[in-house]
């Protein structure tokens, strides 16, 4: 085989090693931001785990349960919790729903508010800093190669492990 044949076999096929070794960063990234966010909002009322919660309700008023669960793609079982744990520290509010009293929908308080405003600004010089680097034309090829392994997960079919 000559080199243009390897060359063009090792870019169309990856091999098990080269995956694992994207997949381990990965891990690695999603870890070290966790503990990265979590030092940097310590200060305020929002964990990490929060914050796309408090996002998504401070930018859609009046979701319900359901709805919220479906855009953070979770389950709602998750989402209830969440949303319980933000109850208790005054950062969302639940109230009825006008046309159907057994529904309840979801609103940021005054406090969930600014916590979020302070959470953002935290966020933006965190995202600015960890993607600082990469130039326009890099984060777009590394956002297209996210999304190609976001929507391939997404179709990965879990079988149950047997004992």
């Amino acid at each position: 085989m000559d080199k243009e044949q390897e060359r063009s076999r090792s870019s169309a096929e990856p091999s098990p090693k080269d995956a694992l070794d994207v997949f381990n960063a990965m891990v690695m990234i999603s870890r070290l931001q966790d503990k990265k966010l979590q030092t940097a909002l310590s200060n305020l009322s929002v964990h990490p785990a929060q914050y796309s919660c408090l996002f998504v309700v401070c930018r859609k008023k009046g979701l319900n349960l359901r709805e919220l669960a479906q855009l953070l793609r979770v389950e709602n079982s998750t989402a209830s919790v969440t949303v319980r744990r933000m109850e208790k520290a005054g950062l969302i509010q639940r109230r009825p729903d006008e046309s159907d009293c057994r529904m309840t929908r979801l609103y940021p308080t005054e406090y969930g508010k600014e916590q979020f405003e302070s959470a953002k600004r935290i966020m933006e010089e965190f995202i600015q800093f960890c993607f600082g680097e990469l130039d326009s034309r890099e984060l777009r090829i590394l956002g297209g190669l996210l999304d190609r392994v976001c929507a391939r997960l997404n179709q990965y079919e879990i079988q149950p492990a047997y004992p």
